[in-house]
């Protein structure tokens, strides 16, 4: 059996690893320091509604696909990105913006990213690409994420984003050290929204596109919720940012790599319907422990939730790059990914309301009920795709 390239290994490890850095800080970093400063579960909850501009670039992708060169992109957006995140500790009530102006140049560096890595990995290669992706992508979250607030728990909360630009800096080094990537370019731009008419209107796309909506709508829906919830069955902040770390980075790492090796050997299929099951069972693993709120059973379910979401979400990433092809990978995947997160932000921005309306028992059984219909799309949207091959 095939397998990946070192030097192909490498270059999506760090092209992942700059993606999750700026996402860890919006998503992981403010929300647990906000909770500690006695936000409400609703303020925590809305703040999945500033990464809107991640699941709206797909617009950038045209742009992306024909122009500069994804370099160029994405050393352009780290420069952006790290500026506000050096200026964050004296932002005060410009927090919001500066965050919003975050998330918008980490949407555009993202198209960067997915369509130089897209483009680069061959077909039946998708599910081991997507383990070292989602690896190095929770390994930066495990950093600028978990790590900033564990750092920030501990050693004052300025220093959390310091930490964060520093693994922004390092990126950006590990940028300019890959080979240049390969970009063609069609002849003109009729021709560019032509070839991308018809790959849109391709048969089976269309459920694609509905499973990236849907699949993990349960996942999208518990995940806002179970910082707080830690928090609140007693674990302090620098048990949260510890926990963050190891179950919701590294152990999610490890489940991904799992998870993409078993797609890659079993089929994106197969692999979905398995690997989407237990991701599903562990909303129930939550909603059983929340009835007792024992803070060694919630390090259990933060550890359980965190592995099985790796495994689930291999077979999915697989099956978006496999629908992508390798033409104007920046805008396809962009345009796929960005459906999947529209359910994450959408869903996350309710999650607050419902976590408080319901208990958080109630509410993560409810997320496990979410994440049903993905399972039943799963042989719709894999069929028309090309086959598996090792």
């Amino acid at each position: 059996m095939s397998r990946l390239p070192t030097r192909l290994i490498v270059t999506v490890a760090v092209l992942e690893f700059v993606s999750g850095t700026p996402y860890g800080l919006v998503n992981d970093f403010v929300p647990v320091w906000m909770r500690e400063q006695g936000a409400s579960l609703e303020a925590v909850g809305a703040l999945s509604a500033l990464a809107m501009p991640w699941n709206l670039k797909a617009f950038w992708g045209p742009l992306v696909d024909r122009y500069l060169g994804f370099r160029t992109w994405i050393i352009g957006a780290l420069l952006g990105i790290g500026t506000v995140t050096l200026a964050g500790p004296w932002l005060g009530d410009k927090l919001v913006p500066a965050l919003l102006a975050v998330a918008v140049l980490g949407g555009l560096q993202d198209v960067a990213l997915d369509g130089w890595v897209v483009g680069a990995v061959p077909v039946g290669q998708e599910g081991r690409a997507t383990g070292v992706r989602i690896a190095a992508y929770r390994a930066a979250l495990a950093l600028g994420g978990g790590g900033a607030v564990f750092v920030g728990g501990r050693w004052g909360w300025d220093l959390g984003w310091y930490v964060v630009a520093s693994l922004l800096a390092l990126g950006a080094v590990g940028i300019l050290a890959l080979d240049r990537p390969p970009r063609a370019q069609p002849s003109s731009l009729g021709d560019w929204f032509r070839d991308f008419g018809r790959w849109l209107s391709r048969p089976g796309n269309a459920m694609v596109l509905f499973l990236a909506l849907v699949f993990k709508l349960g996942d999208a829906a518990m995940a806002p919720m179970t910082r707080p919830f830690w928090l609140d069955s007693g674990l302090s902040a620098e048990q949260v940012g510890l926990l963050n770390t190891i179950a919701g980075s590294l152990v999610t790492a490890l489940g991904a790599v799992i998870g993409g090796e078993v797609t890659t050997r079993i089929g994106v299929l197969r692999a979905g319907i398995v690997l989407g099951v237990l991701a599903l069972s562990s909303n129930l693993v939550y909603a059983g422990v929340a009835l007792v709120s024992d803070p060694a059973m919630v390090v259990g379910a933060g550890v359980f939730e965190s592995f099985t979401s790796g495994l689930g979400t291999a077979p999915l990433v697989a099956i978006l790059m496999r629908a992508c092809g390798h033409e104007q990978t920046a805008t396809r995947f962009a345009i796929l990914s960005s459906i999947a997160g529209l359910t994450r932000t959408v869903a996350g921005s309710l999650s607050g309301v419902g976590a408080a309306e319901l208990g958080y028992a109630e509410y993560f059984a409810l997320t496990a009920a979410l994440a049903v219909p993905g399972l039943f799309l799963l042989p719709l949207a894999t069929r028309r795709l090309p086959s598996d091959v090792s």
